[in-house]
């Protein structure tokens, strides 16, 4: 039994269709886009489908070229490009992963404001206390915490346009209440005044926290789970994964469509009767069912 023909455009499209896939989890794990919406990542994941798409239609062409008696012959070669094995066997598990961190992206006013006091230079400093603006409360504290005061105090703020006193409701202290001179650590925009001067005033990014989470726990995980798809993935399973056939391929180009469907609330900050969040989530199912799929069917 001969081999179906395979034409360039097939090829072309089915590279175009890997590489755009892997730009878009790329840019996810990367973090191209700091917030939505997710522009770059649309943009690699939508030309991803339309080349799925033209893959699909050049198969269709290359296989009734193949059963025209008057085509030229075509041998197809045995020897799959070795790249192949660990964008199959890696893509899974890293793509689940990009799905994730997606699902977690920060909203699109919290990613704004977060830029506008980066380039304000926000952080914490040490400012001094001018003096006490109302009577330290002494807290009892507990087993767990030590006892401390909370107090109003009026803070010396040396912005760039020159210094500034301003008050702090509820300054925490160990052991002592303050008095004029302590040196306290408060978050604050050094070029712009008009940000409000905080005790705790930390901008957490969860995606910095998922990727420490992935550098400790998740590599690893994705190193066992990617090499043993890798090992799996012998050159006759290449052959009959990347040569097109409708039952094989068509359901998992759908699942993987779903899962990147469920993904585009999230990835445009559309509310979807308030579960965009959890839909994300879902799609991290995705590259894993649709590989099982190509896995059983194949």
């Amino acid at each position: 039994m001969s081999m179906p023909a395979r034409s360039a455009a097939t090829t072309f499209t089915g590279w175009g269709m890997l590489l755009s896939g892997v730009g878009a989890v790329v840019a996810s794990v990367w973090g191209v886009s700091p917030y939505p919406p997710l522009v770059v990542e649309l943009v690699l994941a939508g030309l991803a489908v339309v080349c799925a798409a033209g893959w699909v239609i050049a198969s269709y062409k290359a296989v009734a070229r193949a059963r025209d008696p008057l085509s030229k012959p075509f041998r197809e070669t045995r020897r799959p490009n070795p790249v192949l094995p660990y964008l199959i066997g890696f893509g899974v598990p890293v793509a689940t992963f990009a799905a994730f961190l997606t699902a977690f992206t920060v909203s699109s006013s919290y990613g704004r404001e977060t830029e506008r006091l980066e380039r304000a230079g926000y952080g914490e400093y040490e400012v001094r206390v001018v003096r006490l603006a109302g009577l330290p409360e002494f807290q009892e504290g507990d087993e767990d915490i030590e006892p401390y005061y909370l107090t109003d105090l009026t803070l010396r703020i040396p912005y760039e346009d020159g210094p500034r006193e301003i008050t702090v409701p509820g300054m925490y202290t160990r052991h002592k209440p303050p008095v004029p001179g302590t040196e306290m650590d408060v978050y604050y925009a050094p070029r712009d005044p008009g940000t409000p001067v905080t005790e705790n005033g930390e901008r957490s990014n969860p995606r910095l926290i998922f990727v420490a989470f992935l550098g400790i726990w998740i590599w690893p995980l994705i190193l066992a789970i990617g090499g043993g798809l890798r090992a799996y993935a012998s050159a006759k399973d290449l052959h009959r994964l990347r040569r097109f056939r409708p039952k094989v391929h068509l359901p998992a180009l759908g699942i993987l469509l779903t899962g990147g469907a469920l993904l585009v609330p999230t990835a445009l900050e559309l509310e979807v009767a308030g579960y965009a969040r959890p839909l994300a989530l879902l799609s991290c199912l995705a590259p894993a069912l649709a590989m099982a799929w190509v896995v059983r069917t194949g």
